[in-house]
């Protein structure tokens, strides 16, 4: 009974989500409200707040969807990254603007907000990240690996300053409509493209796997 119940919860939760994602792609952030997405899920507004205490709160699960579909996207990188080291790191980094590029930017500037004023919200924003880091790292120890990034890098702060340049330019597209996800798209093939020049092996012979 315990393992009905489990999945009447997830099939709620994931039609709350569906109806979410769809209502904000029509009608936008703003425009929509708790009702209407509980309404759109075939739910009781009151069961809703009950998968869902808050707007916000929906957006994150929503993004956090859209972070482990990144993610597992990427794990092909990781296990077999391009030959060439900076376009593999290049090519990581664009997939996590997919998440950015599903949603407006209202949307993404609320979850900001929220995440700045309740510690949950930013904790869990932040696991987010950390996740997406974790896979820029062991894409950077496959490369050490396979003798084209220097040995004595640190996989781990290496990738803290990569996803840095990637999150500069996250923030100013979310902020700014003159920036286009294309031109933040090519800023960080740029960034992450000099920050990699500073961890590649110079020898003329590098070992190849």
């Amino acid at each position: 009974m315990s393992g009905l119940r489990e999945q009447q919860k997830e099939q709620r939760r994931s039609a709350i989500l569906r109806a979410a994602a769809r209502l904000f792609a029509k009608r936008g952030y703003a425009d929509t409200g708790m009702q209407e997405i509980a309404e759109r899920a075939g739910l009781a507004v009151g069961t809703l707040y009950n998968y869902f205490p808050s707007k916000p709160e929906i957006v994150l699960a929503l993004v956090e969807r859209d972070v482990a579909s990144s993610l597992a996207a990427g794990e092909a990188i990781v296990k077999r990254p391009p030959r060439d080291p900076v376009a593999a790191v290049a090519k990581l980094l664009d997939l996590d603007f997919a998440p950015l590029a599903r949603h407006d930017r209202e949307l993404w500037r609320e979850l900001v907000c929220a995440a700045l004023g309740d510690p949950e919200i930013g904790a869990s924003f932040f696991a987010s990240d950390l996740r997406l880091v974790g896979q820029l790292s062991a894409l950077l120890a496959e490369l050490q690996s396979r003798g084209d990034l220097r040995a004595e890098l640190e996989p781990g702060r290496a990738a803290v300053t990569l996803y840095g340049v990637f999150f500069t330019w996250f923030m100013a597209t979310v902020t700014s409509d003159a920036i286009s996800i294309d031109t933040a798209r090519q800023e960080v093939r740029l960034g992450a493209g000099l920050v990699m020049q500073g961890l590649l092996v110079r020898a003329p012979g590098r070992r190849r796997r």
